[in-house]
């Protein structure tokens, strides 16, 4: 217990470091920054990642799953097109960089594929195992995909808001209607504030926590991709939906869950990636910017087609997690239910998809 209360000391010391600079997303990337530093130094403990994982995962998928209501399900009927577009680009993506990372460099087609596939890392680790390719390598590539599109995407959303912020306001001198900081302008689609009518109480958290918990048991003995993080939110937008509307979370809940995340993603940067890395760090780096770019298009892309925010877009289509991109979503200003649903059509497409067509090339 001391050794996990020890590395959260750290990570939130690396929160309040990052708040303090202004940098985005601070939970995340201040407790990922310092962590990663004790980790690197050796004096990264034996902590319990797993409960820590679910704990993070539960939070999250139950604040997404709050979202969702009566009011704000009409929001979602214009979701299969979009859907359509992220999951059909993540493919193309996907199977592009794999054939270009196999011409660029020595690994095997299974390892190079298995490495550029914008899938989750525990997934892609499973996969690797089941195709013989480096699961090494493979964790190596997708660490370095995640870690980039956690720091760079809040940081290009962010900078891409202010200046279309900036050439509103010169485009329209008097009193501007847009806001000065994110969020930026809401679109037609997005979901009104609404004043909650549930009234916080002991016996309604005691309720929340025990749906959400239930959720995320659920969604983990199913095998569903991510599992625990989307049970809890099914669970407690099911309860919404069925009249039960459950209390707001706690803020200081959803901080303590990103910095859970850090601390998670940090536990796997050691010594040892930094030397595999050396070693192919060109075509890496070249392919991880080449997907960047590539993502960042195709939110765009779905911008242009949707009339949506281009936090919500940006995130939508973001190469990070689905858990990353969810809670990071909240603070950029975009709607976290698109990004989150989106997310998952994402990673259930390639996990569905791309098994069978590496089953067809590997084997």
């Amino acid at each position: 217990m001391e050794n996990l209360l020890f590395v959260l000391f750290v990570a939130a010391s690396g929160y309040f470091t990052f708040k303090k600079l202004r940098f985005p997303v601070p939970a995340i990337l201040g407790s990922l920054f310092f962590s990663a530093a004790l980790n690197l130094s050796g004096f990264f403990p034996e902590i319990p990642l797993l409960r820590l994982s679910w704990f993070s995962n539960i939070v999250i998928g139950s604040y997404v799953g709050l979202k969702v209501n009566r009011t704000s399900v009409r929001f979602l009927r214009d979701l299969p097109f979009p859907a359509l577009i992220v999951s059909f680009g993540m493919l193309v993506i996907s199977i592009a960089s794999g054939s270009l990372l196999y011409l660029m460099s020595d690994l095997s087609p299974a390892t190079a594929y298995m490495g550029s596939t914008a899938g989750g890392i525990s997934e892609m680790a499973l996969l690797s195992i089941s195709f013989g390719a480096d699961v090494a390598a493979v964790s190596l590539l997708q660490v370095f995909r995640l870690l980039t599109a956690i720091i760079a995407t809040p940081i290009f959303c962010k900078k891409w808001t202010d200046w279309h912020n900036k050439r509103e306001r010169a485009r329209f001198p008097g009193p501007s209607p847009i806001p000065k900081t994110i969020p930026s302008a809401q679109d037609e689609d997005d979901t009104p504030a609404i004043p909650s009518s549930v009234h916080p109480s002991a016996l309604g958290y005691v309720l929340f926590a025990a749906v959400a918990l239930a959720g995320g048991y659920t969604g983990y003995a199913l095998h569903l991709p991510v599992g625990i993080l989307t049970g809890s939110m099914f669970s407690v937008a099911a309860m919404n939906l069925a009249g039960k509307e459950l209390p707001p979370m706690p803020p200081v809940l959803r901080t303590m869950a990103q910095i859970g995340i850090g601390v998670i993603i940090a536990s796997s940067i050691t010594m040892e990636t930094f030397r595999q890395f050396s070693t192919m760090a060109l075509p890496v780096v070249s392919l991880t910017a080449g997907m960047l770019a590539a993502s960042l298009s195709l939110g765009f892309l779905l911008h242009r087609m949707t009339g949506w925010d281009y936090p919500t877009c940006l995130l939508s289509t973001s190469l990070g997690g689905l858990s990353q991109m969810s809670i990071i979503s909240e603070e950029m200003g975009a709607d976290p239910l698109k990004v989150s649903i989106l997310q998952t059509v994402r990673l259930l497409s390639i996990l569905v998809v791309l098994p069978f067509l590496f089953t067809f090339l590997f084997n």
